[in-house]
Formats: C-alpha cells, sequence, structure tokens
C-alpha cells in the first residue's frame, strides 16, 4: 500500500503541474496579453499593416518622398506589402474614402507592389474563439490524465487481488500439507512449523579507535516481523587522556520485551581485566569478561539468549601499558528465543 500511495502522490502532482499550465494558458494570457516593446512595422497585426501604409500613402503624396518611403518598408516581404496594400485599399473603398485609394494605388505602383486579388477582410476573433484552441487542449490532457488513472488503479488492485489470492492459496496449500502430514505420521508435520530456538541473525558489531561516541543496537525480529526485543555494544570507559578516546571496556547488552531487566556484561582489556580498581569501578555495570578471540559468551533473559562472540580485536600503541585500549573490536551476536512450553508445539 505505501508503494501505490506515492505513486498516487506523484500522478497527483503532475496532474496538479499540467492543470496549472492550462489554467495560465487559458485565464492569464488573457487576463494579462504580451505586450511588444520595439517591435518592427512588420510585426504589426494585419489591420494594422493596413493602417500604416495608409498613413505612409498620405504621407507620400504629400512630399513625394519616393526613398523614405521605400525606405520604411525595405524590411518587409512582398506578401506582406500585398497584404498590406490590398487590406488598405479594400478598407478605404468600403469607407468611400477614394482620396486614400488613390493614393494607396499610387505609392504602390512606386514600391512596384504586384497586384493581387484583394483578400477578404479579417475580423477580430472573440474572446470565446480564442479560447476554442486551448479549452480543446485542456479537454483533450485532462480526459487523458484521468484515462490514465483510472487504467492505474485498475491494475493496481488487480495486482493486489491477485497477490491476495496467491497468499491465500499458498496458506491453504500450506495447512492442507501439514494436515496430512500429521494424519499420515509423516516428518511434514515438523516441516510447517519453525523450529523452537532457531537463530536469528547474525549481527556484526564493530568498534574502530576514534568513535568516541560508539553505540550500536539491533533490533531482534522474527522471520515474521515480531519485536522481540533488541541487543548491542557501547563504550562504558575510558583510560588516559586526550583524543580520540582510548576505550578500555565496551557494554554488551540484551534486552527482552517480555522481561523487565537488561542484562549487560563488560568486556574488558587484557589490562583492564587484571586490574583490580578497573573492575571493582565497574562490578555494578554487569559481569566483567576478558575479550578473546574465539571465546562466545552468552546473554540469557526470560525469552532470549544471545551469544556474542569475539572475531576481531586489536590492541591500540601508544604510552599507555601494553594492552590496555582497543583500537578495533568486532563482536558477533546471534539471538535465539528460548524453548518455552507455548512455543513446544503451535497446534496445541
Amino acid at each position: 500500500m505505501k508503494s501505490i500511495d506515492r505513486r498516487t502522490l506523484l500522478i497527483g502532482g503532475v496532474v496538479g503541474l499540467l492543470l496549472g499550465l492550462l489554467l495560465g494558458m487559458l485565464f492569464f494570457w488573457q487576463a494579462f496579453p504580451v505586450k511588444w516593446t520595439n517591435g518592427q512595422s512588420y510585426d504589426l497585426a494585419p489591420e494594422a499593416r493596413a493602417e500604416y501604409v495608409t498613413l505612409l500613402a498620405d504621407v507620400y503624396k504629400a512630399d513625394k518622398n519616393r526613398e523614405r518611403a521605400v525606405g520604411m518598408l525595405e524590411l518587409w516581404r512582398d506578401d506582406e506589402k500585398q497584404r498590406a496594400f490590398s487590406d488598405a485599399i479594400l478598407v478605404a473603398e468600403a469607407s468611400g474614402q477614394n482620396n486614400h485609394v488613390q493614393a494607396l494605388q499610387d505609392l504602390a505602383r512606386v514600391l512596384a507592389v504586384p497586384e493581387q486579388p484583394a483578400p477578404p477582410p479579417v475580423q477580430p476573433r472573440g474572446l470565446l474563439e480564442r479560447l476554442r484552441v486551448p479549452c480543446l487542449v485542456f479537454v483533450i490532457v485532462l480526459l487523458t490524465l484521468v484515462l490514465a488513472m483510472i487504467a492505474f488503479r485498475m491494475v493496481s488492485r488487480r495486482r493486489a487481488a491477485a497477490a491476495e489470492a496467491g497468499s491465500s492459496e499458498g496458506l491453504e496449500e500450506m495447512t492442507a500439507t501439514h494436515s496430512r502430514g500429521l494424519a499420515q505420521g509423516t516428518p511434514q508435520a515438523e516441516e510447517w512449523k519453525e523450529p523452537a530456538g532457531s537463530p536469528l541473525g547474525p549481527w556484526i558489531a564493530t568498534y574502530k579507535l576514534g568513535e568516541d561516541a560508539y553505540d550500536e543496537s539491533f533490533r531482534i525480529e522474527t522471520r515474521t516481523g515480531d519485536y522481540l526485543g533488541e541487543c548491542g555494544m557501547g563504550i562504558l570507559d575510558i583510560i588516559g587522556t586526550g583524543k580520540p578516546d582510548q576505550v578500555t571496556a565496551f557494554e554488551v547488552w540484551l534486552f527482552d520485551k517480555n522481561d523487565i531487566r537488561t542484562v549487560t556484561k563488560v568486556l574488558m582489556s587484557e589490562y583492564a581485566f587484571q586490574d583490580a580498581a578497573s573492575r571493582a569501578k565497574l562490578a555494578s555495570k554487569g559481569e566483567a569478561m576478558l575479550a578473546q578471540l574465539g571465546t562466545p559468551f552468552t546473554l540469557e533473559t526470560r525469552g532470549l539468549q544471545v551469544t556474542a562472540n569475539a572475531t576481531e580485536l586489536e590492541y591500540g600503541q601508544g604510552d599507555l601499558s601494553p594492552n590496555s585500549f582497543f583500537s578495533k573490536l568486532t563482536i558477533e551476536l546471534v539471538a535465539k528465543p528460548k524453548q518455552t512450553e507455548s512455543s513446544a508445539d503451535p497446534l496445541r
């Protein structure tokens, strides 16, 4: 379910982004249209071009300055000139301004603008007409997104239903196999239940010189995810002064959720273990243990047993006594649930 929620959130974000872009196209572009600055005359709308050449024809009629008239339209393409003069003549004829018609025709001949059939006048589009294409795009995109979301949800539900059905079928098959094994007196009954006291882990706790805040813990859980407790290792005592800390003792501990106490054993360096003052100082923390390679020790609570074994051990070199502080220590931790009457037979 968590992965489906993430995908749904991602799809929702994409849909929201697209909707925002479309709403911007539909409304904000209409409410705040683009304003042109420093544009050229050929950038004008067709109606404005017609007015422009009409004014230019009136100016040429007054001063007969051909060079200026040519310069005003030198950047225009031929088709733009044809369209502008045709529109301007059509507007002048429709309004009965014969003097403008004659001026436009004279200027067209001077500029050698070829004649062409006058196109129908371009009517400015209204707001609804301008919104027609963006609305159509909006509807198509929205419909596509809705169909994609529906298809995604259908596929997700089918996968979830198939997975649930597969789990149910697997559980029924395992139950049937177990029942047949009991009825026939075969070892299949032993295959059904998880052996009591099966090991959990291992977990590796590794300390290196310089990790002054070292404290590592591990959750103890069954294969089905049931929480049983925690175990770990942390710094308990240091020797000398200066940095980094020179660790001479660690605490290896076990917590059982069904026990009110936390079991701790003190893992000491060779120097600290042989020093009576150091052992007396840490006596209240737990049973003192000498750190040795290949010498496992156990921690037990009401329902758990953890075996700890040192797999790497290195002492630091310095001005202190030999073998007084660790430069590296690796402990392997393996947990086992204890055998209880309730766990002896899960079918009882």
